[in-house]
């Protein structure tokens, strides 16, 4: 792997606010690889100018003719990409600049993989930084197991790296996909073509809540826990098919995985009776992390849900009130 077999991929549909800096990190690797941003057919007709005029000739830019959604995007920065190699930029995320070079060191201790990935700083909106991916026991460099990528999801975008043939060859990224299309693929790359991560700090993952945001809307109607579930029921069926004593059993990774309180408090309060219910039954059955957890536990099982939905309104207020403070 030389960098010349790279590409960087920025994915855009209407923001603004972000898309340079993604860029920028994608120009400013210290060994250049090719960049290439894609639009989705946003509604903002001089997003596109706007960002020739400050990058020129040092990017492609491609507009799809109509909306692909988040998924479909994807492909066709596959079918767009001149490389063997291909990295996933979303347009709020951003990269360290020897993203590149920590991919072909990765390549180079275990070469022919199917997809190569590391570990993310998260940041918040303003790209301060919130918290850190811990470290993966054990040798700086790994190659992984495909059960080790069924029932979570270890790779944390943008700090990936997968080769365009072997995704073309799986049939590309499940467009029909509610929530988990990456980790899909992830999973059987593992499987199929085999895997391997870096302990190095490549990538920079935003965290926001912005309208529109496909994670924020999934997150606000309920669905983001059950999504994922359901993905890894998925992936320990298909490593059955493999051979490989995978079971999906909600109760125990709801042990190693609880139901996010803060989860729960950020978007309760807009959740229908349905999936209300629903994600606090996972609370229910989730092993309890520390004290406060327990107390939360403890009063939405005595007050009920309507405890849990007043929270949320409770949190929604105090976070409202300290931005315009």
């Amino acid at each position: 792997m030389t960098p010349a077999d790279m590409t960087i991929a920025v994915t855009v549909f209407d923001r603004r606010d972000y898309i340079e800096q993604a860029i920028a990190s994608a120009l400013a690797q210290t060994s250049p690889v090719r960049v290439i941003v894609v639009e989705d057919c946003g509604p903002d007709e001089e997003l596109q100018s706007k960002v020739l005029v400050r990058f020129g000739s040092r990017i492609t830019y491609h507009r799809n003719s109509r909306r692909m959604g988040l998924f479909d995007n994807w492909n066709v920065c596959l079918d767009l990409c001149e490389t063997p190699w291909l990295c996933l930029l979303h347009d709020d995320d951003f990269l360290e600049p020897d993203f590149a070079d920590a991919m072909i060191e990765l390549a180079a201790r275990f070469p022919d993989k199917g997809l190569y990935y590391g570990r993310c700083h998260v940041v918040d909106v303003a790209g301060k930084l919130a918290w850190t991916a811990p470290p993966v026991p054990g040798a700086a460099c790994q190659a992984i197991e495909p059960a080790e990528v069924a029932l979570c999801n270890p790779v944390c975008f943008p700090a990936e790296l997968f080769r365009t043939d072997s995704v073309k060859a799986l049939g590309g990224f499940r467009a029909s996909s509610g929530f988990s299309g990456d980790w899909d693929m992830w999973a059987k790359l593992a499987l199929r073509y085999g895997a391997a991560r870096t302990n190095r700090v490549i990538g920079n993952y935003r965290s926001h809540d912005t309208e529109g945001r496909g994670t924020t809307r999934v997150a606000r109607n309920g669905k983001c826990v059950a999504l994922t579930l359901m993905q890894a029921k998925r992936n320990a069926a298909l490593m059955r098919q493999h051979g490989m004593d995978v079971a999906f059993d909600r109760t125990e990774i709801l042990k190693s995985y609880p139901m996010p309180t803060r989860f729960l408090l950020e978007n309760a309060w807009g959740f229908s009776r349905r999936f209300l219910r629903y994600n606090c039954s996972l609370l229910f059955r989730s092993r309890s992390p520390h004290c406060a957890y327990l107390l939360f536990q403890l009063l939405a099982r005595g007050l009920g849900q309507r405890f849990v939905r007043a929270a949320s309104r409770l949190y929604q207020l105090r976070s409202t009130l300290r931005r315009r403070e």
